[in-house]
């Protein structure tokens, strides 16, 4: 078991955590696939798209969810939730009972209801409010809580194909069980990576076509759970490019694609490693490169958002790489934050805005002129 940090290393880790969500803008990480629900009815976006010498609409957006409406959410660093409905732009604030302003996942629940991941806890939107789920509230009081961890700092929601509910914490991973979140200890061990935020955090949960769960960890490497036992992937095992593991996605061709934090992107393919995407440059921020967000659209197209100095997304059709820049209408910055709309369309949340690409480029997505 890896020893605990000190309180120095604690420190230290709360103050990678803020530069990390100032500098890439907050969620990790987004599904595969589509939702396979009809497309709404048609909202007219034109005067939200390119005017790309509009301010943003918020410093560190979210790509945005679009719910069976049509309407768009919009997760924030520090300016809580957005939402896009038709040509009006509302907010939600601790006021209408989120506990953070910081939202880091958007995912919406069997039942209908919009659920979110925060710094402050899960929180469910109720049709006019936020309400923090009490049940998850409730588990605090039990003694199996990591002590250096904060179970409330969540980064990654999963519902899996039986509707239980996964949430991945700096604290471990937690799961729902007869109307309460529990934990669901992952088998740590001794590593030579240092963890970014601490020995227990998980970045991100996907599924498998056979409902085996995928958990990216902060040092840890990757463990695939089948319902009975552990697999662990690490870099000096398997040839994972990091230990640091930010987002994993499982594309139509049986390919698992590992978005790192710190060594690029390695996919697992044939029984085989192999490593992609790596800066050519090493940095002390980002190591060969830190992508949070892997996402394999309706197309079978796998795209990966660099959060990292030029950010830039990068796109694979299976045969080829494309990468799309400045040139391609993004403005500068880390792309933390992938996703696809029920209509279609592809939304990248960076740290300089909310992009939307039109099958060729980029479109500026900001509020109308009035």
């Amino acid at each position: 078991m890896v020893q605990p940090p000190t309180p120095d290393a604690r420190a230290a880790s709360l103050l990678a955590l803020t530069v990390l969500l100032l500098g890439c803008g907050g969620p990790p990480g987004a599904r595969s696939g589509t939702t396979g629900r009809p497309a709404p009815g048609p909202h007219d976006l034109g005067p939200w798209l390119g005017r790309a010498d509009a301010p943003p609409l918020a410093r560190y957006p979210s790509a945005p969810y679009e719910d069976g409406e049509g309407r768009l959410w919009i997760g924030t660093v520090l300016q809580g939730v957005l939402l896009v409905d038709g040509d009006e732009l509302r907010s939600f604030g601790e006021g209408d009972g989120l506990p953070t302003l910081t939202v880091r996942d958007l995912e919406e629940g069997p039942d209908g209801n919009l659920f979110l991941a925060t710094t402050g806890g899960v929180c469910r939107f109720t049709g006019e409010r936020f309400e923090v789920l009490a049940e998850y509230e409730g588990a605090r009081t039990t003694a199996t809580f990591a002590p250096f961890g904060d179970h409330r700092d969540v980064w990654d929601l999963h519902f899996d194909r039986d509707g239980t509910l996964w949430i991945a914490t700096t604290a471990g991973v937690f799961r729902s069980e007869g109307g309460a979140l529990v934990p669901f200890p992952l088998p740590l061990f001794a590593t030579n990576t240092q963890p970014e935020f601490g020995i227990e955090m998980v970045h991100c949960i996907a599924e498998d076509p056979d409902g085996a769960l995928w958990f990216g960890t902060d040092g840890q490497g990757a463990f695939r759970f089948d319902g009975e036992g552990f697999e662990v992937f690490t870099e000096p095992a398997n040839g994972l490019a990091s230990n640091r593991v930010s987002a994993i996605v499982r594309d139509r061709r049986g390919d698992v694609w590992f978005g790192t934090s710190g060594g690029g992107v390695s996919r697992l393919g044939g029984g085989e490693f192999t490593t992609h995407l790596r800066a050519d440059r090493f940095s002390d921020h980002t190591g060969w490169g830190r992508y949070m967000a892997v996402f394999e659209d309706s197309r079978g197209h796998v795209w990966f958002g660099a959060s990292m100095a030029g950010g830039g997304v990068h796109r694979w059709d299976g045969a080829a790489w494309r990468s799309y820049g400045a040139a391609d209408g993004l403005a500068g910055g880390g792309v933390p934050s992938i996703r696809e709309g029920r209509s279609g369309h592809v939304w990248l949340g960076t740290t300089a805005g909310v992009f939307r690409f039109d099958g060729e480029r980029f479109e500026h997505f900001t509020a109308p002129a009035r």
